[in-house]
């Protein structure tokens, strides 16, 4: 009896290894989708975001311009607004504060740097899709200067 209780045991241990990610797999993919979202933005590549935002993805800008209220952007607004070069085109250096994973969901703390234009403290919220691939579902982000 006490054979089999082991047994069980290791199994399902060895089946949770075997489907699930590590935490540092996790995080390490989340790094490079954070790296493909700055460059589809700076490149305004649409074919790229096309796959990397999830299909309820929003911009949540708190204050946004002196605004008293959160401006929400969704998502076919966002890439309307992306193609009439109205946001996007300006390549930022990506500076990643943290990152947090829980079983299919994310998120991370970024400083994204520019000479150009003011910089943004975001917040990006990730998502693992029926497919289990890595989505941004949300962007927060504050000018910081």
């Amino acid at each position: 009896m006490k054979a089999i209780l082991i047994i069980t045991i290791g199994l399902i241990t060895l089946a949770q290894q075997l489907g699930a990610q590590t935490d540092q797999e996790m995080k390490k993919e989340i790094e490079t989708l954070i790296m493909d979202f700055e460059s589809a933005v700076s490149q305004r590549n649409l074919d790229a975001l096309e796959t990397i935002l999830h299909k309820q993805y929003r911009v949540v800008a708190n204050r946004f311009k002196g605004s008293p209220t959160p401006t929400v952007i969704d998502r076919k607004s966002y890439l309307e607004m992306m193609k009439a070069e109205k946001i996007g085109g300006v390549e930022y250096q990506v500076d990643i504060k943290s990152i947090s994973t829980f079983e299919h969901t994310a998120s991370a703390e970024l400083l994204f740097q520019s000479n150009v234009n003011p910089d943004l403290h975001k917040y990006l919220l990730f998502v693992l899709d029926q497919d289990d691939v890595w989505k941004v579902v949300s962007d927060v982000p504050v000018v910081t200067n």
